[in-house]
């Protein structure tokens, strides 16, 4: 496969030892934490779109359909996910780029390649996935987000960032793929993880916004989050009001919330739960109307 052409730049900025932040749509995303997130960063930061990397030799097209908006028979746009680099300078600090894509379904070693010589390119000092993954854990504690890291130097790091140190056996996405590839090159790495409640099916601000608060804890960046942490309390009182209504889910989250001041040790989505998903999930499809009926009003 001929790799020779796959990034396309639209301008090379000059960068200073810049962080490389990475989101991705598909299976580590979860709650929508991980492209929220990095739309959140972009917009609020104004990053401006510096480069690209085709989708075609990466993607099973019929799973990745565009997504086409027609009114009357008119076709009025066809709207397609990308995969996009964006840069922001930090006067006082590193600078940053961000990647927002999807997760490749294929050559996952090519795709990573070409992410990992851009960042090379640039003088990356350190590069942070950021994932979202549902998991056995009660919106009514505080959020869980954990971390990995392929560099012993980022231990302490990520202790101080009062992160939780993973413990997982299992599939992998793509962020770990790039973890281990960046070590064997000699680039450090983290990958934070909101963990969202398994029985919430919808984006979860209240887990991206902890995810950032990790993020900025980490690298520094100037963000306000003030606004998301506003959307992140409302979404917490949206879902505690749907819950008083419904005692199934009521009784669900109280066994959920003893099972979890149980534990000695918190299990970060192992992949090895016994009992049926089917007699602990509670799909809150009230929750997503509610949410829709909110954007229609805005």
């Amino acid at each position: 496969m001929k790799t020779k052409e796959e990034i396309i730049y639209y301008e090379k900025p000059e960068l200073r030892q810049p962080y490389l932040i990475l989101g991705f749509e598909g299976w580590p995303n979860a709650a929508e934490v991980s492209s929220f997130s990095l739309q959140y960063m972009v917009d609020h930061l104004k990053a401006k779109r510096f480069a690209s990397i085709p989708k075609e030799p990466f993607y099973q097209m019929t799973s990745l359909r565009p997504v086409a908006v027609i009114k009357e028979g008119r076709l009025l746009e066809l709207k397609s996910s990308e995969n996009h680099f964006y840069y922001t300078k930090n006067p006082s600090g590193k600078d940053f780029i961000f990647f927002y894509g999807i997760e490749p379904h294929f050559h996952w070693d090519v795709f990573t390649r070409l992410v990992l010589d851009l960042a090379q390119k640039f003088g990356v000092s350190q590069i942070i996935t950021l994932g979202g993954t549902y998991d056995y854990t009660p919106h009514s504690f505080p959020t869980l987000v954990s971390a990995l890291f392929n560099h012993e130097d980022l231990k302490e790091e990520v202790t101080r960032a009062e992160l939780h140190l993973t413990d997982y056996t299992g599939p992998i996405s793509i962020h770990t793929f790039i973890l281990e590839t960046a070590r064997e090159r000699g680039l450090k790495a983290i990958s934070l993880w909101g963990h969202a409640p398994h029985y919430l099916q919808a984006r979860n601000v209240k887990v991206a916004f902890n995810v950032l608060k990790r993020l900025v804890h980490l690298t520094g960046m100037e963000i306000d989050l003030s606004n998301l942490e506003r959307a992140s309390d409302y979404f917490d009182q949206q879902v505690n009001d749907l819950v008083k209504q419904d005692p199934k889910l009521q009784e669900v989250i109280s066994k959920l919330e003893e099972a979890y001041k149980r534990s000695e040790k918190i299990s970060l989505s192992s992949g090895k739960e016994e009992e049926s998903k089917e007699d602990k999930v509670v799909y809150i499809q009230a929750f997503l109307k509610k949410q829709e009926e909110d954007k229609s009003d805005a």
